[in-house]
Parts: C-alpha cells; sequence; structure tokens
C-alpha cells in the first residue's frame, strides 16, 4: 500500500494503525497492501484502488470500518477512488474525481478484463505440482508456451475440480506468462461472472459490437468459473459465438470450472459441445506430500519458518473431512486459512515459538485449539486396550532402535531414550503397572522403569537436540521429548482405531 495525501501524514498515520487493529493485520496485508492507495484531504479519506469490482468489495467487507476510523482519527468521510495508473510501478497516482460505490458498480463491467495481468502474483513459478495436478499444469503451459512459439490456436483447456484447488492460480498463470511474450492487450482473464455483466452493460448501453470486438482482438482468452452461466441463456449464446470467432481467429482459450462439463446444470448442449472438444483436466485434493510442500510455501512466504513435525501435524489437519476434530477438506485455500491462523497466533503469542524463532508444535496446537487430551483421548480414542507390543513397535520405528537392543542391557543413549518413551507411554496409554511394564522390556526390576519414566517427564519441553548429542532421524531431531511423546501416542492411537 502507498500512502497519498500531503501535509495531513500524522492523521493518515493514526488513520492506518487503527484501521489494522480494526480489521486484523492478516486482513489489512491481504485486502489493503499493495491493492490501495490512502490519502487524508480535506476532511476526506480517498482509498484509490484500481478498479470497481475491488471498491465495492472492500466496501462491502470493510466500509463500516473505515468510516469508524475516519471519524474517530479525523471526523472524515470516507471516499473510492478508481485508477488503474495509480498502481503502475512506474507512474505517481494522478488526481481523478471521487467515485461512490454506486458508480463503481457501473464501472466494472468496463474493466472486468485482466489489467493488471503483467504485475499478477500468481506465476507458474509459485504454482506447487503434485500428483493431483500435474496434467493440469502441464495442459497450462503448453497452451502459453505454443502461442509464444507462432502456432495455431490449439486445443482448448478446460479445467475442473472443487473450490480452492488452484484452478484460477492456474488460470493466472497462464495469463501472466502469455502477457509477457505477446502483451497485456493479447490476454483477457476474465470470470463468467464479469462476462456476464459485461455483456449486459453493453446490450444496455447499445455496446455489443464494441463488446465484440474488444474479444475478438485478443489472442488468450481465460475464462473462470464458468459454472456461473447456469439457465443464463443469452450469456450462454454470447459465449458460444466467442468461442467461435475466437478459434476461428486463432486465439488460445482456457476455461475453469467448479464440475465437469456435462455436469453444469442448465447449460446449453451447444457449449457443453465446445468445451469437451479439447484437453478436460481434473484437478483433486492434494496428496499428503503436495499438502507439507503447501503448508511451508505459505509459511515461508509470511516469513514463518515451520519445523518439518508442525508442518506434518498442519497438513495432517488439513486433510481432515469437515467435523473431524476440525479439521478441513484440503484444499488449498483451507491449507491457507490454516497457515493464516498459526501466523496471527505466532504474531500475539510470540514466546510460544522456539530460541531460534521457528514455530513448533506447541504454537500449532495452541492455533488450532488443541490440547494434550484432544492428541491422546480425544476422537482418535481407541476402541479396544493398546497392547505394550504396539507401543514398543512405534517407539522403537520412530527412534530405529532394534527390539533386541530394547530388551538388551546395552546403555547406548538412543535405546536408554526409546526404554524411558516406552516407560511413559506404557503408563499413559495402557492398564499396565510397573513391574508389567518391567517384565515387557526384559527387566529385572521394576525401579528402573519408575526412574526412566520419571526422568523423561521432567525433561518434556526440552528439544531432543539439546540434551541428547546422539544422531536422530530428521523429523524429530528438533522436537521436545513432550512433543515427540505426544506424536508416537498419536500414531499409536491411530493404529489401534484403524486396525
Amino acid at each position: 500500500m502507498r500512502l497519498g495525501g500531503g501535509g495531513e501524514q500524522r492523521t493518515l498515520q493514526r488513520f492506518l494503525g487503527r484501521l489494522e487493529e480494526q480489521v486484523g493485520p492478516a486482513h489489512f496485508r491481504r485486502y489493503f497492501d499493495r491493492q490501495t492507495v490512502i490519502g487524508v484531504a480535506g476532511g476526506h479519506v480517498d482509498v484509490t484502488v484500481a478498479s470497481g469490482f475491488l471498491a465495492e468489495m472492500l466496501d462491502r467487507r470493510f466500509g463500516k470500518d473505515l468510516r469508524r476510523v475516519a471519524l474517530e482519527v479525523g471526523n472524515a468521510e470516507v471516499r473510492f477512488r478508481i485508477d488503474r495508473l495509480a498502481f503502475a510501478p512506474t507512474k505517481d497516482p494522478e488526481p481523478v474525481a471521487p467515485v461512490g460505490i454506486e458508480q463503481a458498480r457501473s464501472i466494472r463491467a468496463n474493466i472486468a478484463g485482466f489489467s493488471g495481468v503483467v504485475r499478477d502474483r500468481h506465476r507458474f513459478e509459485d504454482f506447487l505440482v503434485g500428483d493431483c495436478n500435474r496434467l493440469a499444469e502441464a495442459a497450462c503451459r503448453r497452451l502459453m508456451e505454443g502461442g509464444h512459439e507462432g502456432r495455431g490456436g490449439g486445443e482448448p483447456v478446460f479445467i475442473h475440480g472443487s473450490c480452492g484447488m488452484g484452478k484460477t492460480h492456474l488460470l493466472r498463470a497462464t495469463a501472466h506468462a502469455f502477457a509477457l511474450g505477446a502483451g497485456p492487450q493479447a490476454v483477457k482473464y476474465t470470470t463468467a461472472e464479469a462476462f456476464t455483466n459485461e455483456f449486459i452493460m453493453a446490450v444496455r448501453a447499445n455496446k455489443v459490437d464494441q463488446f465484440r470486438k474488444a474479444y475478438r482482438r485478443i489472442k488468450l482468452l481465460c475464462l473462470d468459473d464458468v459454472h456461473f452461466l447456469a439457465n443464463k441463456e443469452a450469456t450462454q449464446t454470447e459465449l458460444l459465438h466467442t468461442l467461435d470467432a475466437a478459434n476461428l481467429d486463432g486465439a488460445r482459450i482456457a476455461i475453469a470450472s467448479d464440475e465437469h462439463p456435462r455436469e453444469i446444470r442448465r447449460i446449453s448442449e451447444r457449449l457443453v459441445s465446445r468445451f469437451m472438444a479439447g484437453m478436460v483436466v481434473r484437478i483433486d485434493a492434494p496428496e499428503p506430500e503436495l499438502r507439507t510442500r503447501l503448508v511451508t510455501h505459505m509459511a515461508q512466504r509470511r516469513g514463518l519458518s515451520l519445523e518439518p513435525i508442525a508442518a506434518r501435524l498442519v497438513a495432517e489437519r488439513s486433510a481432515r473431512s469437515v467435523g473431524s476434530m476440525g479439521g478441513f477438506g484440503g484444499s488449498v485455500r483451507e491449507i491457507e486459512g490454516l497457515v493464516t491462523q498459526i501466523d496471527a497466533v505466532h504474531r500475539l503469542l510470540p514466546d510460544l515459538s522456539r530460541g531460534n524463532g521457528q514455530v513448533g508444535l506447541v504454537l500449532v496446537r495452541k492455533a488450532f485449539g488443541l490440547q494434550e487430551a484432544d492428541q491422546v483421548t480425544g476422537p482418535l480414542r481407541a476402541r479396544r486396550p493398546i497392547a505394550i507390543e504396539t507401543v514398543i513397535s512405534e517407539v522403537c520405528t520412530a527412534l530405529c532402535v532394534e527390539l533386541s537392543e530394547l530388551m538388551g542391557r546395552g546403555r547406548h543413549k538412543r535405546v536408554v531414550l526409546a526404554r524411558s518413551l516406552v516407560a511413559y507411554l506404557g503408563r499413559k496409554l495402557t492398564t499396565l503397572s510397573f513391574p508389567e511394564l518391567a517384565r515387557s522390556m526384559g527387566r529385572p526390576n521394576h525401579s528402573t522403569v519408575i526412574t526412566a519414566q520419571k526422568r523423561l517427564q521432567s525433561h518434556l519441553d526440552v528439544p531432543l537436540r539439546d540434551q541428547i548429542d546422539i544422531l536422530l532421524p530428521p523429523d524429530i531431531a528438533g522436537t521436545s521429548l513432550g512433543e515427540l511423546a505426544d506424536i508416537l501416542a498419536q500414531r499409536i492411537m491411530r493404529s489401534v482405531a484403524v486396525s
């Protein structure tokens, strides 16, 4: 966000600080940073944005907050201004007339095109590829690169999948990459809703020919949310003509929808036929490995350093269906929501972070409202008693310790740690007494088991690398003993629950 205004900077700074408090740092960063130019002048707070759509959206979501803060800090009124040139990197904002929200709605149709394609934040470089989206990403790259090489229009690409899976990112990345080679005037990115509004405004203003010419001269059309056209017969007919003209002119077409072309209700068969004539690709929910990479990538963009074990917890939680321990369905957008939640808690409670600034399991659990009981005795509660053999097996696997070493007389530090964890988890998860635990680990005296359990209990908050100078698997080397015990408890409970 750039600051406008002249001699009233003090009022402006108070306004911005109070606004950030009112809407929250995450929303302030997302909706106002780099998307607005705010100035204070003549009893008004002027909010300059690049489009009528953005003005309408900000007014709908934050209008009350903006007006409340403006009254508090300077008894001022809020005005929205529309000026795309204000966001050009080499030009200063030029004075424009104030525009009300009602006027912004009427302007919206004229600026629905993807005018900021060259500066769009969605890039192929930021699109993480996995098994779920590899084909869709390759199809979009081929569409974009084929246009740069001067080949014909080629087959259109139709991407479908649930909300939040990356369809919009792919379309915008395709438009951005194509515009770098062919120029922004050769690209049109729009949504089906914006296309409909633009067409309606053109009909009302008797400018349908002008509307059609604007779509006829482009070399790449990216149309998002095409399922919005259901039951809009006139717009469907116009889109059909647009697609036919684009095909004749050798233009390339990329389309996205929440549904497969044949599953979109109340849409003409002729349009479905056009959609099916190209490459129809589905994007599925990200697989576990990709979810973990997404969590790490989104955290890094926010300046957060997540420990690997914490990133895996976020990824695992995002995969749970709605209603299951409060988790989500695994969409990219919902993963971003979880990372935003962690970021907020990290800023509010920095003491929960590690000494090196990394975010560990303690902070992540706090962000999700998880207590120790949730991890061990919550929804994953076993339906049958847990055998000590299960505990021993999980501990030995995690620490790379052989069963013969655990049952033997060796005093290697990793083996000693494994015995302590078995004693601690055995008391926590099973009904065995100390003498029974001792016999299960081949110990002649149960006092050694009691000592091991108490020793581990007193060091639960200490990172393993700080107290045990042994080589540990990288996924647990940075955890504390308490976190490691909780992780193993979850694995044990889950193995019993699904067996």
